[in-house]
């Protein structure tokens, strides 16, 4: 049986977590109270403010821009040169380095010619030989055609004199195309510059052994310049020839707007792209190997955009202040593509809404 001193404690235990009890529940009712009214809706940061202040307002937009993709590439020479020699002959001497301008008819390499020079001379003495047998067959065709007129010599004797002339007048023909062969020959130990344009690279150097067909020096024309640029695959069915282009050389530092010339069909299996080229203006300081990036328009789409003065930083995060119902909501808003003097808005305001300009707020942004 319970002592009096025994009830007295637990009488008083009793009260005391009903106390705790108590004011535990008051510290949780305290903290909803203090936390409801400060609880906002997605994208508010902070209560409503009743006060507008005298500042100008703007409309957040939904405007239809172009869809822009940018691609790489390179400048190319749509006319790449490989000057060649067409005949076996020692290399004496090239007249050109990498990077040289150089005119059309001008010396690039220069082949040994002794010998052609002995053939164009073997040549013509063989066309003056057969120029004087032609002479003297000549001279007996019209004798013996007198005779035989006469009646002093046979027919057979008429004929072979004038066969003999016929085939010394061949002979000529024939003396003469050699001359002509080996006076081209002794050309073309000269190798010279088919454009006007810029020296690539010497494949060759004095004392090699040039053979026909093999190149010697490599070139492209000025004047014909273009980009060629890797597209990928997914935008196969988005460009196509006479498409504007927007195309900017690093190097230079020069943007050139031009059309697509060209759509090679085949793709690149390794890179998923495929060949798009265009023509470039020539005489701007272009060189093939340049470095190039384009950019074009391949549809568009609609985005919402806001002024860049309604934009204020809250710390790391950007914000505006929307003016609803007569009251200032302070939203969070995430940001994309700048756009002159407005903003792409991706989250936290929708069109119409209206914001407060606040240009002090927005300062070195």
């Amino acid at each position: 049986m319970a002592t009096p001193l025994t009830e007295l404690r637990q009488a008083r235990s009793k009260r005391f977590l009903l106390i705790a009890a108590a004011v535990g529940i008051a510290l949780l009712a305290f903290a909803i109270l203090a936390i409801q009214p400060g609880r906002i809706e997605p994208g508010l940061l902070g209560e409503k403010i009743d006060h507008i202040p005298n500042r100008p307002l703007a409309v957040v937009l939904s405007e239809t821009l172009p869809i822009r993709r940018e691609v790489i590439g390179s400048i190319q020479s749509r006319v790449p040169i490989e000057a060649a020699s067409r005949i076996a002959a020692r290399i004496t001497e090239i007249e050109v380095r990498a990077g040289d301008r150089v005119k059309r008819g001008q010396v690039l390499v220069k082949l040994d010619a002794a010998e052609l020079r002995a053939q164009v001379a073997q040549a013509e003495g063989q066309l003056a030989a057969a120029q004087g047998e032609l002479s003297r067959a000549t001279a007996d065709e019209k004798r013996f055609s007198a005779l035989f007129t006469r009646g002093s010599v046979t027919a057979s004797e008429h004929d072979a004199a004038e066969a003999a002339y016929r085939g010394a007048g061949g002979r000529v023909a024939q003396a003469d195309a050699a001359v002509a062969a080996a006076r081209a020959g002794l050309e073309y130990a000269t190798v010279l510059s088919p454009v006007d344009g810029m020296v690539v690279e010497r494949l060759a150097e004095p004392g090699d052994m040039a053979m026909p067909g093999n190149p010697l020096v490599r070139l492209y024309d000025e004047s014909a310049l273009r980009v060629e640029l890797e597209v990928p695959e997914d935008l196969a069915r988005s460009v196509e020839p006479g498409m504007p282009l927007d195309v900017r050389v690093d190097a230079s530092g020069a943007s050139y707007h031009t059309r697509i010339s060209e759509i090679v069909p085949a793709s690149n299996p390794s890179s998923r792209s495929f060949i798009v080229r265009a023509p470039l203006p020539s005489g701007e300081h272009l060189q093939p190997g340049m470095f190039a990036r384009a950019t074009f328009t391949v549809g568009s789409e609609t985005v919402i955009t806001v002024a860049r003065d309604a934009i204020e930083e809250v710390g790391q995060l950007d914000t505006v202040r929307v003016v609803s119902k007569g009251r200032i909501e302070t939203r969070m808003v995430s940001l994309g593509r700048r756009l002159g003097d407005r903003i792409e808005v991706l989250a936290g305001l929708q069109p119409g809404d209206q914001v407060i300009l606040d240009s002090v707020g927005t300062a070195g942004r």
